[in-house]
């Protein structure tokens, strides 16, 4: 069953503004709206899309790993595992081109 309550308020339910109020308004939707479009092309400054391109520093020398290297570099100012298919010495700075999980692949454009 349903019911519809039905009733009357004790005032005049109007809207009614001024042209200042509503060039106000008007233009606070309009701010709004144009920086969540701007938004939409920003840059991924965080999480693992955001490491690619990055800059490191080899912290040591990597060691051989099968067919690739492994090393600990510093990127961002966090300590990451770093993978490379060359050999990398301590203080070396190379380029991320890839990140899966908790691990860097490097690049070797320097």
């Amino acid at each position: 069953m349903s019911r519809i309550f039905i009733f009357q308020l004790p005032f005049d339910y109007t809207l009614r503004l001024t042209s200042t109020e509503m060039f106000f308004w008007g233009a606070l939707l309009l701010i709004i709206l144009v920086l969540s479009i701007k938004s939409l092309f920003v840059k991924v400054q965080g999480g693992s899309e955001g490491l690619v391109g990055q800059n490191v520093i080899a912290l040591g020398d990597f060691s051989e790993k099968g067919e690739s290297y492994e090393g600990q570099v510093l990127c961002m100012s966090e300590i990451w595992t770093a993978i490379a298919d060359f050999q990398v010495k301590k203080g070396d700075r190379f380029m991320v081109s890839r990140s899966e999980g908790l691990t860097l692949y490097l690049c070797n454009n320097k």
